[in-house]
């Protein structure tokens, strides 16, 4: 079996798809107590929509980062990242009310 491996792949990068607005609004159903599953469901989506949008930048500064390391020590570094998980998102907007989701600051991390 002959298999051919794309070497210039690019990756589909996740962009916004809704207003801050419906993110905030979004914000507030999911953490409801007793919400429409409709809604939620909705929910869910346009707040995992704006949580992968964070992917892009995180991913950028961290290939940057390993770039600036490698050139300080090329075997002393371990760099990382990470998108947060909904769960987490649902427990800060419940231990925070006030807080906006679209102004959530820390949906990535490096």
């Amino acid at each position: 079996m002959n298999i051919e491996i794309a070497e210039d792949i690019e990756m589909e990068w996740i962009k916004p798809k809704f207003t801050k607005n419906q993110i905030n609004k979004a914000g507030e159903i999911i953490i409801k107590d007793d919400p429409n599953i409709g809604e939620l469901l909705s929910a869910y989506e346009i707040v995992d929509n704006w949580r992968l949008c964070h992917s892009y930048p995180i991913n950028t500064f961290q290939s940057t980062l390993r770039t600036k390391l490698k050139k300080i020590d090329k075997s002393s570094f371990l760099v990382s990242q990470r998108i947060k998980r909904m769960p987490s998102i649902i427990s800060k907007l419940k231990r925070f009310p006030k807080m906006q989701m679209a102004r959530m600051q820390d949906l990535g991390g490096l």
